[in-house]
């Protein structure tokens, strides 16, 4: 065979194999949490969100270790630096949308049912969602905007720092690509 050949089959596996990719991630998602302590607004941020999307079956699931959280305040940063246990929040819901990925559609907003993981304890978040087609040339993608509210008692960090609101605001901005 000549050079040619073997690189036009190369090419051709390589090509299929990116063509059959089911599962889709990021591990340098961006996420924004904002709160108030002693009736002053708190603003953190964590540029290592990792999701996992799993195109087959919707589900899509990520984890943050709120270590990587960069905050101002001192109460935060102490809370995070003392903390006993892991920090690990983990999440997972599907998306309700049969196919979102393949052809051009019209924004898609729901109230997407996520289940959180945060030490010992297991609750249910609802983000209100929006889920938006971007086109260019050959490549589909889709921007994922989240947004929601998580109670501090449900994470026990309103045991921790006493003077803290009752919710913290969440939203995340993730782009999911299908070449």
């Amino acid at each position: 065979m000549t050079i040619k050949y073997i690189f036009f089959i190369s090419f051709s596996l390589l090509f299929i194999q990116m063509q059959s990719q089911t599962t889709y991630m990021t591990k340098k998602g961006h996420l924004k949490m904002a709160t108030r302590i002693n009736n002053k607004t708190v603003i953190v941020e964590s540029h290592k969100l990792s999701v996992f999307l799993d195109y087959t079956t919707k589900q899509m699931r990520g984890t943050l270790d709120l270590n990587s959280l960069v905050t101002e305040n001192s109460e935060l940063k102490k809370y995070f630096k003392e903390a006993e246990q892991p920090l690990i929040v983990n999440f997972s819901g599907t998306i309700p949308s049969d196919d979102f990925m393949s052809q051009p559609h019209q924004p898609l907003n729901f109230d997407w049912e996520m289940n959180v993981t945060f030490q010992d304890k297991k609750f249910k978040v609802i983000l209100k969602t929006t889920l938006q087609h971007i086109e260019e040339g050959t490549l589909f993608s889709c921007r994922l905007n989240a947004m929601g509210n998580i109670s501090t008692d449900n994470i026990g960090l309103n045991k921790v720092i006493p003077d803290i609101n009752k919710t913290i605001e969440i939203q995340f901005v993730q782009f999911i690509l299908r070449i």
